[in-house]
């Protein structure tokens, strides 16, 4: 076992060793400084004297340092002998072909940092990187390789975390994919149903109507024979009494009582009933039906426009409904914890005992939202309440007193009533939060308005047929403020 591993060239990292990063060569009488660094005398000599150089430092580090305590490394300069004996080439021939200034056609033996570019000893003499800071060559290539090494490590984690972005990207779009494909599909369905519905109602009233028409010919068409037989008993009558007045008086006169009599019944009968009323009630029955049609249909298509459109809400804050320790903006779009109470007048609207204010208008149907952005370190909550909630007295901000609502409190984020097993993403780092209300389906539901993050979800709330109107809760440093 040599110890080698495979691609090492021992004999390049020796030479590599025993070479002046400044003259890139192997070292002639080489001076160790007290910073511990070594160079040739003479590239240290020549370096020291070069015009505006005004200290003797170490090219390496800067380290000020004594001429007078200059001391050849003697054993460097053994080891160098010995590596020229088994590499004579020097070496340029291990490391490869130097660069050459374009400029002076020189080796690049030095590095200006100023101006982060390889330069050759003419340029370092030069206006152009006067007073400039200068390494060797080989030290800022060392500098550079540990630098782009970092710089590699950098992007290889930066490329690991964009595929491991890229991938739950791909998770979260099957997912939002996978749940509208199932919100559609039940959506669909509950279409479904409704016209499903709708046609068996059809069909229904179809059939009923053209069992009434069957009924209306049938009775028609009976009456009609009956107004026949009676139409010809008439002509016969009629032909009778013309007849008779043609007759010579005795026989005129003949049994002329019971022809008069008959004459006489036919003048007083009774018009027929041709369409009795049980018929024509259920003439008016599907009349009824129809105007009933209209007055439902025409509220359905509407509260269906509504629904189907989530409309934002324009929330305002009530000030008569807000308690008085609470500052609401000149806009009452925007409200805070005071110092002290206001001297506010006591109506029945008004919070007592609690730091709660409403919205100025409510809602009775619809799907509704808003945003509220949550700002400072206190105990805060926003969400929606029964227009008949409590309003003097303790009041817990809970269901049981008509609040559905999430924030902070006591140091804690949470929402009253909702099981501890549910998943719930309210913390500190939700800034902005959106309120859906879906009163048609008793449903109040809460968003991190910035991640579109669901917080959660109120499901059959009591809302009772009663206006729901927007609740907020600022206690302490809290500053809650409604967007436009």
């Amino acid at each position: 076992m040599t110890g080698i591993l495979p691609g090492q060239d021992p004999m390049k990292d020796l030479c590599e060793e025993v070479t002046c990063s400044f003259c890139l060569d192997y070292f002639k009488d080489p001076v160790i400084l007290d910073c511990g660094h070594n160079l040739c005398r003479a590239c240290l000599t020549q370096r020291w004297e070069k015009p505006g150089h005004t200290e003797t430092s170490c090219p390496y580090c800067r380290e000020i340092v004594s001429q007078k305590n200059l001391k050849t490394n003697q054993k460097l300069a053994n080891i160098v002998e010995k590596v020229r004996i088994l590499n004579p080439q020097g070496p340029k021939k291990a490391k490869g072909k130097e660069g050459v200034c374009g400029n002076h056609q020189k080796p690049l033996k030095l590095f200006c940092k100023d101006d982060e570019t390889p330069i050759c000893e003419t340029c370092d003499r030069s206006k152009e990187h006067q007073d400039h800071r200068m390494i060797p060559l080989g030290m800022a290539a060392e500098d550079y390789k540990l630098l782009m090494g970092h710089r590699q490590d950098d992007l290889v984690k930066e490329r690991e975390k964009i595929v491991e972005y890229k991938a739950e990207t791909e998770k979260e779009a099957q997912d939002l994919l996978k749940q509208i494909k199932t919100k559609m599909e039940t959506t669909l369905d509950e279409i479904t149903e409704i016209r499903q519905f709708l046609d068996k109602q059809e069909t229904h009233l179809q059939a009923q109507m053209e069992e009434l028409k069957k009924q209306i010919t049938r009775e028609r068409d009976e009456h009609f024979i009956l107004l026949s037989r009676e139409l010809s008993s008439l002509e016969n009558l009629i032909q009778e009494l013309k007849e008779r007045c043609q007759q010579p008086p005795a026989e005129m006169l003949q049994d002329v009582r019971n022809l008069l009599q008959r004459c006489e019944e036919k003048q007083v009968s009774e018009k027929p009933v041709a369409f009795p009323p049980e018929l024509k009630w259920k003439i008016w029955e599907f009349c009824d039906i129809n105007s009933f049609l209209v007055a439902v249909m025409k509220p359905f298509r509407d509260a269906l426009l509504t629904g189907l459109e989530l409309q934002k809400a324009n929330v305002a804050l009530d000030p008569d409904t807000a308690c008085d320790w609470l500052i609401l903006s000149e806009d009452h779009k925007s409200v805070r914890l005071g110092d002290e109470p206001q001297d506010l007048p006591d109506n029945p609207e008004r919070f007592s005992d609690r730091v709660y204010v409403l919205g100025r208008e409510g809602f009775t149907s619809g799907r509704h939202f808003w945003e509220v952005v949550v700002e400072g370190e206190g105990e805060w909550a926003v969400g929606v309440a029964r227009e008949s909630i409590r309003r003097k007295g303790a009041i817990h901000s809970g269901p049981k007193e008509g609040i559905w609502a999430v924030g902070k409190w006591v140091g804690m984020y949470r929402a009253p009533s909702i099981p501890s097993s549910t998943d719930f993403l309210l913390s500190e780092k939700t800034k902005r939060v959106r309120v859906c209300l879906n009163y048609a389906s008793n449903q109040v539901a809460f968003y991190d308005a910035d991640t579109g993050d669901r917080i959660c979800i109120f499901s059959d709330v009591p809302f009772s047929v009663e206006t729901v109107l927007p609740f907020f809760y600022a206690h302490k440093n809290a500053y809650l403020r409604i967007l436009p």
